[in-house]
């Protein structure tokens, strides 16, 4: 097999980001956006050691899941991969790859529960962060080719709520005498557009992030927008002198507004800064967070840690059913943000510290103080090895583990298997529809 050779096959699995596996003399291709079952013409475009890449050139026979992707754009960019596949098609893919990881990497063999998808999976994201640059003398906005650092020119995403979609489009025009930033010859100034939305409150948030410190006319686009967009409620400029990849920098001015919006979640109200982390799909993580709180089986009495606790959504959402709850986060302004979110809800039965949770489990674990469940959701590369020595030197009862990234998450359950642990639930969210990711709730209990 080599490049620019034709075959022809049937695809037999997926790969973990959605790309049909199809075997031709034991040799693995992966074809992007072909489905389970499908029978097609294939183009070899990459041959490697192990496997091959292919396009799939003419299809035979199509996947009764297969659906006309909404967005005129899906192919070229990077931003979904499955609108190809229909809401069954992509709870059927999500609810097996939790499954098969579990199996492979975590050594765990339990029931995953179908993944809990969405009502309407479309213009559900409050945050867009879009790169600005230049084609054709003209100023564009949109999102990177896959494997790629050329942009897209879009006017609308379809999974970005509606709004935000207007108010970039707008920003853009206004920024038609300001040069974007070029990674190249670090000339020129825009680099990203941030848009947060506020999906109960209906607030919107704008960030410019510039490499340097001034922008053309802004008081006159400041003037313009928020005369167009009354739901506007505070524009920032994030400055970000930075030559990686990086996107927001540490130095901020409040252009108008406080800074901050506003959003609703379970009951409670929170800030939501330049800097917070706030989960993207308002709708799922309630159902998320609901399901989280029925498998920590809380009671009165019950002492929690919530770890890596952001601005307090979880450790919030938690606190009226227990006795007592540590937040712990590394970031600054989240716990700034998480103690604001405290006091705005009348809520005092919460300590935050803001420290690195391994670190904290270290101090913690030395006090040898009675601890009953602990919450986990952790970023994308899991729990540090420090934290999941001390969490199994403190032996809560019950650890619920949430997790954006099932591998890294199966990872540390086969650790604390081998640790008196034992899995016995397992619920995935689609947290992100049309994407290939999960996020995935796990429960372990203590088995001495």
């Amino acid at each position: 097999m080599k490049k620019n050779d034709y075959v022809y096959g049937e695809c037999i699995d997926y790969t973990h980001d959605a790309m049909g596996i199809v075997k031709i003399d034991g040799v693995p291709i992966f074809v992007k956006n072909m489905l389970l079952h499908e029978k097609g013409k294939i183009k070899i475009i990459k041959v490697l050691k192990k496997y091959a890449v292919g396009r799939l050139i003419e299809c035979d026979k199509e996947s009764p899941y297969r659906h006309e992707p909404k967005c005129p754009l899906f192919k070229q960019c990077g931003g979904c991969h499955l609108q190809h596949l229909s809401v069954i098609g992509q709870q059927d893919f999500k609810t097996k790859r939790v499954k098969e990881t579990l199996l492979k990497i975590g050594h765990c063999d339990v029931d995953v529960l179908p993944c809990i998808m969405m009502d309407d999976p479309w213009f559900y994201r409050n945050k867009v962060q879009v790169p600005v640059g230049i084609q054709d003398g003209k100023i564009v906005t949109g999102f990177y080719k896959q494997h790629s650092n050329d942009i897209v020119p879009m006017d609308k995403c379809y999974i970005q709520n509606e709004l935000s979609n207007d108010l970039v489009n707008k920003v853009r025009m206004l920024l038609e005498n300001e040069i974007p930033y070029d990674k190249v010859t670090h000339r020129g100034n825009i680099k990203h557009i941030l848009v947060k939305y506020g999906y109960k409150t209906n607030e919107l948030m704008l960030v410019l992030i510039t490499y340097q410190k001034k922008i053309k006319n802004i008081d006159k686009i400041v003037s313009i927008l928020i005369k167009e967009f009354p739901m506007l409620k505070t524009i920032v400029q994030n400055i970000n002198p930075r030559h990686d990849n990086v996107i927001l920098g540490e130095q901020i001015r409040v252009l108008y507004g406080k800074g901050y919006i506003e959003d609703r979640l379970l009951g409670n109200i929170y800030r939501i800064s330049t800097h917070s982390f706030y989960q993207i799909n308002p709708i799922q993580v309630e159902k998320l967070y609901t399901k989280a709180i029925e498998y920590a089986q809380l009671k009165p009495t019950d002492e929690v840690i919530d770890a890596y606790c952001g601005i307090g959504t979880i450790s919030l959402s938690l606190s009226k059913y227990v006795k007592k709850v540590y937040g712990v986060e590394i970031v600054p302004q989240a716990i700034e943000d998480a103690k604001e979110n405290a006091m705005r809800n009348n809520i005092s039965n919460i300590e935050w510290v803001c420290q690195d949770a391994g670190e904290f489990m270290v101090e913690f674990s030395k006090k040898k103080h009675h601890i009953d469940v602990v919450m986990v959701d952790p970023p994308r590369k899991g729990c540090s090895q420090t934290f999941l020595d001390q969490l199994i030197l403190l032996a809560p009862q019950r650890v619920v583990y949430i997790s954006c990234d099932v591998a890294t998450q199966a990872r540390d359950i086969a650790y604390l298997q081998e640790h008196h642990y034992h899995v016995d639930i397992c619920q995935p969210v689609d947290m992100f529809p049309q994407s290939y990711h999960i996020e995935n709730i796990v429960r372990l209990s203590y088995k001495a």
